[in-house]
């Protein structure tokens, strides 16, 4: 996949200043928002009360910690999958890493590896297409919103799969914009994908994987407002 940039990309290297500016607004939100019949619990950050909007979804971005419902999921489900013991003994390789997950990862798991194709702010910058780690590295790779844009989506799947070692995790997002996956000829020019995933996008990863488990809204409590796009904020955690 060649390195495309866009203008309005952000390359992760300021964004520790980003992340740390933006925890100053919490306490103002609240107070602004006091009176809201609209509260929810972020299971992140442990902020409770109204969440910000993010474009044309209501509720949606805790305003302390920043993240959206597809990483609240995320880490709920992470939170169901391993305990504390068996989270210490686990090596990870996270892909376009999220603020909260890295240090959720580094302080809780027994190793951690970012990674990204433009992101200044990671371990390695590599391919997903050309994961440049030996076979069966990882014990868990995270890698969300990321099987979209490259060209060949099934080669990066099959580079995950290869390096994860035996009863080890892939969780796999990605944004789900139809009922059928539409895979383009060429990348769109606003959105940068090859790959536009619909409900059966998931298909793919039952080539690879031996079993495929679907998370959603429905698997937590709805305090923690994990709707996205009404029932499409999906997670499958893949299984070798």
């Amino acid at each position: 996949m060649k390195n495309i940039q866009s203008p309005r990309y952000n390359n992760g290297r300021y964004k520790k200043i980003e992340y740390f500016l933006k925890g100053f607004r919490a306490p103002f939100f609240k107070l602004l928002h006091l009176n809201s019949n609209h509260k929810f619990n972020c299971p992140i950050c442990n902020y409770h009360g109204a969440f910000m909007r993010k474009n044309n979804r209501p509720h949606a971005k805790c305003p302390k910690c920043g993240e959206l419902e597809r990483v609240r999921l995320a880490y709920l489900t992470l939170l169901s999958i391993y305990s504390k013991q068996k989270a210490s003994q686990v090596e990870v390789l996270h892909i376009s890493p999220e603020n909260s997950l890295r240090k959720y990862f580094i302080k809780n798991y027994k190793s951690y590896t970012s990674a990204d194709l433009h992101r200044q702010d990671v371990d390695y910058q590599f391919d997903v297409q050309d994961i440049p780690f030996p076979n069966e590295s990882f014990d868990l790779v995270f890698a969300s919103h990321v099987l979209e844009y490259p060209e060949n989506d099934k080669k990066a799947i099959g580079e995950i799969r290869r390096v994860l070692r035996k009863n080890g995790i892939a969780m796999l997002p990605v944004p789900i914009i139809h009922n059928k996956t539409k895979d383009l000829q060429r990348r769109d020019p606003i959105n940068r994908m090859m790959h536009e995933p619909g409900l059966d996008f998931f298909e793919r990863y039952k080539e690879h994987f031996e079993s495929v488990d679907i998370y959603d809204s429905k698997s937590f409590d709805d305090s923690f407002n994990l709707k996205e796009y009404e029932t499409h904020n999906l997670l499958p955690v893949c299984k070798t």
